[in-house]
């Protein structure tokens, strides 16, 4: 495949480095997933990375699906094993595969969001409040709030909450925590927090996927926030390539926690 005939001169420079850690930042509509998708295919046609070893990310299942779809018509039959997913969807292979550390059954099922609130609403219902209740709305934005930073409930001492409608959110949130792990359940936080406690705790597993792991490509990079930039680094080593590609003038993820400065000081 002749590369230098499908990319502009920038992109082919940017597809082709050598380079173990790599920044790409564009505008809107300069074609940064192009450039990640020719990436991934550039690996495995002309540098012989196994796609089993790479990992790719991108913010949204559709992006994650139509990326695949290109790098497989680009490289054909070397495109098996490739993954293009994200991160919940790579922490819950993970968590399938590892979970059992932590003494929690792989058979487990994931939660969405309206399953979520869901299931405050009805420890609300429970506690004598009416569903759609002020303190029922704060317990789901505060729950979700606490989650997104990776902070338990055990983590918040009730001297330092500054109302009693924070000390009633933590109560709920206890409940939440309880009921979710009685019904074999994670959230979609759930899923990266987990990850990342295994690789924290657990050297072997750690080292394993490290071993494993050659290449790690994100997509949208300026909309990661520092838990997802947290499990990128637990799975890499020494000798792990990171590419990114993001533009920081369009992060949007500001309300899940994303940090600028993650792709900013890169």
């Amino acid at each position: 495949m002749d590369y230098r005939t499908l990319l502009n001169e920038n992109q082919y420079k940017a597809v082709s480095t050598s380079k173990q850690y790599v920044r790409v930042i564009a505008g809107a509509g300069s074609g940064k997933t192009r450039v990640l998708t020719y990436r991934l295919s550039y690996l495995i046609s002309e540098m012989g990375v196994d796609p089993f070893s790479i990992v790719a990310i991108a913010f949204t299942n559709k992006v994650a699906q139509e990326m695949k779809q290109r790098a497989s018509s680009l490289l054909g039959p070397e495109a098996n094993g490739l993954s293009v997913s994200t991160f919940h969807s790579f922490c819950a292979r993970f968590l399938r595969k590892e979970i059992d550390v932590l003494g929690f059954p792989n058979n487990f099922t994931i939660m969405d969001e309206e399953d979520v609130t869901t299931l405050i609403k009805n420890i609300g219902v429970e506690k004598g409040y009416k569903r759609n209740d002020e303190i029922v709305k704060y317990a789901i934005s505060y729950i979700s709030y606490n989650k997104c930073n990776g902070i338990f409930p055990d983590d918040i001492k009730v001297t330092s909450l500054h109302n009693e409608l924070e000390k009633k959110a933590l109560v709920f949130y206890h409940e939440y925590e309880e009921r979710k792990e009685a019904m074999l359940s994670l959230d979609f936080d759930d899923l990266l927090l987990k990850t990342i406690k295994i690789l924290e705790e657990f050297p072997d597993v750690r080292d394993k996927w490290q071993r494993r792991i050659t290449n790690i490509l994100v997509d949208e990079f300026q909309d990661t926030n520092d838990i997802q930039f947290k499990l990128i680094k637990l799975l890499m080593n020494y000798r792990t390539s990171l590419y990114v590609v993001g533009d920081p003038d369009q992060t949007i993820y500001t309300w899940r926690g994303a940090n600028q400065n993650i792709i900013m000081d890169f």
